[in-house]
């Protein structure tokens, strides 16, 4: 994992956030970057994982999903008026129905 962090890191800029999240899933926060320029950013820390050797000698590959900040707060401002919905005074978790 060591391997593709520095990876990461040589591909994204210093004011990007990487961070290993689970056992081989990590979270890449670009601020500040559109959707468009962040598909870029992964297909190329993509295409370079695919091209570099490892450390041991086998080939990685990685796949990624992406997201926006805009589409968290639309999904946790859900939650919030579905709690205010059924009765206030409640926590309800985005995305779980």
């Amino acid at each position: 994992m060591k391997f593709l962090s520095e990876l990461v890191k040589k591909e994204t800029r210093a004011s990007d956030l990487c961070f290993r999240i689970g056992g081989e899933e990590f979270l890449i926060i670009l601020p500040e970057t559109g959707i468009h320029i962040t598909e870029i950013v992964a297909e190329r820390i993509r295409k370079t994982t695919e091209c570099t050797t490892s450390p041991s000698g086998n080939p990685i590959t990685v796949s990624m999903g992406i997201g926006s900040f805009s589409e968290l707060m639309n999904r946790t401002d859900q939650a919030l008026y579905k709690a205010k919905h059924e009765g206030r005074n409640r926590v309800v978790i985005a995305g779980e129905d």
